[in-house]
């Protein structure tokens, strides 16, 4: 579960690295694995070998909608499984809920996978 103001990694290769939740693009107050979110990008990754502003898919200080992939809280499965990921990860999709970025880095729950959002959990690398 993921909350507002609620300070997450982002995932994707957009060149992000911090951004923070604004808003749940649900009707609760919480964001689940597969929910939509709102979020500001509060850092971004300083690479010297990008050295052109329109290189960079997102800037600094912009706001943009994103997918919650990663959670820390323990996810339920049937069978009597739990599982649990170290940290919380986005990634951010644009128009008409396609992806910004073309590459997801680290695993991500099987459940983004039975959302909307398919076409992002197939360019992960794994998921469990």
């Amino acid at each position: 579960m993921i909350f507002i103001q609620t300070v997450v990694r982002i995932i994707d290769n957009t060149g992000g690295f911090y951004g923070k939740i604004i808003g749940i693009l649900t009707n609760s107050q919480l964001g689940r694995i597969g929910d939509g979110a709102v979020i500001s990008i509060k850092s971004i990754l300083l690479n010297k070998k990008i050295t052109h502003r329109r290189k960079r898919k997102v800037l600094k200080g912009t706001v943009r909608r994103a997918v919650i992939l990663r959670t820390s809280w323990v996810q339920k499965r049937w069978g009597n499984l739990h599982f649990k990921m170290q940290g919380k990860g986005v990634a951010i999709i644009g128009t008409w809920d396609m992806p910004v970025g073309n590459r997801i880095y680290g695993p991500i729950y099987f459940e983004a996978r039975l959302t909307k959002y398919i076409k992002i959990a197939m360019l992960a690398e794994g998921s469990f």
